[in-house]
C-alpha cells in the first residue's frame, strides 16, 4: 500500500507532526516510503532476522509509523507496547512476545520492561535521540540504513507475522495474537470499503496510542487511500490541536465522549443567562431535527426554520470544537450509551459505534455514515459472518479470526469445527442486519432472588451524571444490586452549586446526588435498581489496576479493591432496608444506601 501510494502521489503530504518548532512539519509520501526503506535496511543491520519480533515503546510519532513499516519491511513482525502501561504488564507481555529488540521512546520507556528483559535483546533504538546504556539513535539507525545496500529492503510476505496485538486483560494477564500481512490487510480493505469518505487528502488525528490496534488501524486505512495524519504525542492535549487539524473523520473511545458533551454543557453554564437560555433552545430544535432525521419523518416548516436558525447561531459554534470539516465520529472499544448518541446527534455530530474484538483484526461490524441505528454496532463488516448461539451469543467467522494466543494452543478451542469464533458477548440480530450487544457473557450475573442482570445498561445510566467518572454494579448471588461509583469531587462540588441544594439538606451533595441518581435510572425497573452505592473519589487508573490502557474497567479488580465497602453497605442495606443513610469515611470513600 504505501509503495503504491508513493507512486499514486509522491508530493502529496502524508504525516504532520509538531516537535520543537511550533508549526506543523510534513513527511511526503515519497519521503515516507524512503525513510521506510531506509529504517528497514538499518533494521537488519542491527541484527533482525525474518520472523522475529520487535517491541515498540513510544508515544504516537511518524516515527512510530515509520519503525514499523519498516521492521514489516525486513522480515520482522511488530509488538505494539503502551508506554503508559504498568511495569508489570509491559514485562508479560515482552516476555510471551520472545522480543529481540525494542524501539523505545527513550531509555525510560525500555527500562518499564525490566534488567532481565532488557539483557536479553540483542538491540534497542531510541526515538528521542539521547545516547544511553549502549542504544541505538533513530538517527543513527538511518545512517546504518543509507550505508546498506539499497535493493531488496522489502522481504516481506503475505502470510508471514506482521504484527502481535494484545488483549486488554480486563479479567487477568493480556494474551497476545499474532496476524498476517494478508489479515492486515484485509482488515484495511473491509474498512475503506465501509468508509468511503475516507479519501485522498482526508485529514486524520492519530492521537490514542499506536500500541492500540483501534487507532493503528486507521493509520493503514490512511495509507490505502491517501489520508494526512496528524500525530498528538500527547493524548490529553488533543483537543487543543484538533481545531488547527480540522479532521474529516475523528475516533475515539466512550469516555471521551462522555467528557467531550460533559465540557460542551459545561462550556453553556459559565454563559450569561442569556446565551444559556439561547444555547438551551438551540438544543432542543436540533434535537427535533435529529429526531425527524433518524425516524425518517417530515419535519413542519415552523421546526425546519427552528433547526436552521439554531444551527447557524448556536449549534455551528459548539461543533467548531473539532475543526470545521468533520464529516462523523467513530466510536470503539466499549459501548457508547443511547442517551449520548443521540446528544451528539442532535447538536449536528453524527457518531457511529463499531464492534471488534482482539481476536478477529477485521472490525466484527459498523455503523455507517449510510446505514447507522443507534443502540447498534452496525451491521457486519465485508468478510465477516456472524450468527447466534442457542445461549444468544455472537458467534464470527471470517478470514480475519486468529489462530490462537501466543504459547496457548488450548485457545484454539475458543473456534468451533465450522469456525465460528464464541465473542464472549450476549447479542441480538434484527431483520436488517444490525447487532445490538446485549453485555458481556462473563459480566451477566444473577441475582439471589434469580433475577439476571446485564449491568452495563445500568452502569450506562449512571455515567449521564457530570461528575461520574466511572460507574460499576454488583449483585451476584445477592437479594438486590449495588454500585461503586468514582466521582470528580470539583466537578460535584460543581454540580451543587448550580443545582442550588435545599438549605434543610444536611450535606448539600448529598441531595444532589439523590437528585441525580434517582433521574438517571428512574426509566429503569426496581430490580434495576441499585439498593445503594459506594462512592469514592479514589482515580480509576491503570496504575492501581482498576482499567486497562484502553480505559475498560476491570471489574474484578474494582469489585476485589472495595470488596470491604460493598459488604459493609450490603450490611447496611440487609438491617436497615427503610432507612436512608449516609457513612462516611476517611479514605476517600462514602456509603450511601436509597430508599
Amino acid at each position: 500500500m504505501l509503495r503504491a501510494r508513493a507512486e499514486i502521489d509522491p508530493q502529496a503530504p502524508a504525516l504532520w507532526w509538531l516537535q520543537d518548532d511550533p508549526r506543523w512539519q510534513v513527511i511526503r509520501w515519497r519521503q515516507f516510503l524512503e525513510a521506510v526503506a531506509t529504517a528497514a535496511r538499518g533494521l537488519r543491520a542491527l541484527g533482525l532476522r525474518h520472523g522475529e519480533r520487535v517491541g515498540l515503546i513510544a508515544s504516537s510519532s511518524p516515527q512510530w509509523d515509520i519503525v514499523q513499516l519498516a521492521a514489516m519491511a525486513a522480515g520482522g513482525v511488530v509488538v505494539g507496547l503502551d508506554p503508559h502501561d504498568t511495569d508489570h504488564r509491559l514485562a508479560q507481555m515482552a516476555l510471551q512476545s520472545g522480543l529481540v529488540g525494542v524501539v523505545g521512546q527513550d531509555e525510560a520507556a525500555i527500562a518499564k520492561l525490566g534488567p532481565d528483559r532488557r539483557d536479553s535483546l540483542r538491540f534497542t533504538v531510541t526515538l528521542d535521540g539521547q545516547p544511553g546504556q549502549g542504544s541505538t539513535s533513530f538517527d543513527d539507525l538511518e545512517r546504518l540504513g543509507q550505508a546498506e545496500p539499497g535493493q531488496g529492503w522489502d522481504q516481506s510476505r503475505a502470510d508471514d507475522e506482521a504484527l502481535v496485538v494484545f488483549t486488554s486483560g480486563t479479567t487477568g494477564e493480556p494474551k497476545g495474537i499474532a496476524y498476517t500481512h494478508r489479515q492486515v490487510c484485509g482488515a484495511v480493505a473491509a474498512i475503506l470499503l465501509a468508509f468511503p469518505d475516507i479519501g485522498p487528502g482526508s485529514r486524520l488525528a492519530c492521537w490514542l496510542p499506536l500500541s492500540n490496534l483501534f487507532q493503528r488501524m486507521i493509520n493503514f486505512c490512511a495509507l490505502g487511500r491517501g489520508a494526512q495524519t496528524f500525530y498528538v504525542a500527547d493524548p490529553r492535549a488533543v483537543m487543543a490541536h484538533v481545531p488547527t487539524i480540522s479532521p474529516h473523520l475523528f475516533i475515539g473511545v466512550p469516555r471521551f465522549f462522555e467528557k467531550l458533551y460533559a465540557g460542551i454543557l459545561e462550556a453553556i453554564d459559565a454563559k450569561p443567562a442569556w446565551q444559556r437560555k439561547l444555547a438551551h433552545w438551540a438544543i432542543r430544535a436540533g434535537d427535533r431535527r435529529a429526531r425527524a432525521t433518524r425516524g425518517g419523518a417530515p419535519l413542519g416548516a415552523v421546526h425546519r426554520l427552528s433547526a436552521a436558525i439554531a444551527d447557524r447561531l448556536v449549534l455551528a459554534r459548539v461543533r467548531s470544537v473539532l475543526g470545521r470539516d468533520i464529516r462523523f465520529l467513530i466510536s470503539g472499544s466499549a459501548p457508547m450509551p443511547v442517551w449520548l448518541l443521540e446528544r451528539f446527534h442532535g447538536l449536528g455530530f453524527l457518531v457511529l459505534e463499531a464492534y471488534g474484538m482482539s481476536e478477529c483484526i477485521v472490525p466484527v461490524a459498523a455503523n455507517t455514515p449510510g446505514a447507522f441505528r443507534f443502540g447498534t454496532v452496525g451491521r457486519p463488516l465485508d468478510g465477516v459472518e456472524v450468527r447466534l448461539a442457542p445461549d444468544g451469543e455472537l458467534l464470527v467467522r471470517g478470514a480475519g479470526v486468529f489462530a490462537g494466543y501466543l504459547g496457548d494452543s488450548e485457545a484454539r478451542r475458543r473456534t468451533g469445527a465450522d469456525g465460528f469464533l464464541a465473542s464472549g458477548d450476549h447479542a441480538s440480530i434484527d431483520p436488517d442486519g444490525f447487532v445490538t450487544l446485549l453485555g458481556r457473557k462473563s459480566e451477566i450475573f444473577k441475582t439471589s432472588t434469580g433475577r439476571r442482570i446485564a449491568p452495563s445498561t445500568i452502569e450506562s445510566r449512571l455515567r449521564q451524571i457530570p461528575y461520574v467518572e466511572h460507574a460499576v454494579v454488583f449483585g451476584a448471588s445477592r437479594p438486590f444490586l449495588v454500585a461503586l461509583i468514582a466521582i470528580s469531587e470539583p466537578a460535584l462540588r460543581s454540580r451543587v452549586a448550580a443545582r442550588a441544594a435545599a438549605a434543610d439538606d444536611a450535606r448539600p451533595w448529598a441531595g444532589t446526588l439523590r437528585a441525580d441518581l434517582a433521574s438517571a435510572l428512574a426509566d429503569l425497573p426496581d430490580h434495576h435498581r441499585p439498593a445503594g452505592a459506594v462512592l469514592t473519589t479514589r482515580p480509576f487508573t491503570v496504575d492501581a489496576g482498576l482499567v486497562t490502557p484502553n480505559l475498560k474497567v476491570r471489574r474484578a479488580n474494582v469489585e476485589k479493591s472495595f470488596a470491604s465497602e460493598i459488604d459493609e453497605l450490603s450490611e447496611a442495606i440487609a438491617a436497615h432496608p427503610t432507612e436512608p443513610i449516609v457513612v462516611e469515611r476517611h479514605n476517600g470513600t462514602v456509603l450511601w444506601l436509597s430508599t
